[in-house]
């Protein structure tokens, strides 16, 4: 009986983060920072302080989360959804300052492979969806 209230004991305090934590509070704080880090990123840019390639890594990092950590499939389909736009913004921009900058070439190659990357990845979220529907 002791042991049993021994392992007990010890696989309750093992289950328990440090300081409380649970991993739903952890991720609602990851959240927030990656908002704000969005948020801050835009006010950058839009101050001149920062290349707008900052503000899409930016905006990219918080909408990869919310696809990670979304709540059903159908959810993070939605935010790779909005990956894919982004992705295909920043190719067009790229493409764009090729006529002003030939040496951009491997950041647009870059942004292109990112781009169907996601695409790739929106498409194998979808079929899950409809093997799920079957």
């Amino acid at each position: 009986m002791r042991t049993t209230l021994l392992l007990l004991l010890t696989a309750c305090v093992a289950s328990a983060s440090p300081g409380g934590e649970t991993m739903k509070s952890l991720l609602q704080e990851r959240e927030q920072i990656l908002v704000r880090i969005d948020d801050l990123m835009k006010e950058r840019y839009k101050s001149g302080l920062c290349h707008w390639t900052e503000t899409v890594s930016a905006r990219l990092q918080l909408l990869e989360f919310r696809r990670d950590h979304a709540a059903s499939l159908k959810e993070g389909i939605a935010f790779q959804k909005e990956i894919v736009t982004l992705r295909e913004e920043e190719y067009r921009v790229f493409q764009k300052s090729l006529e002003a900058d030939p040496s951009l070439r491997l950041e647009a190659y870059r942004s292109q492979e990112a781009g169907l990357a996601a695409k790739c990845r929106l498409l194998e979220m979808e079929s899950r969806v409809r093997g799920e529907k079957q």
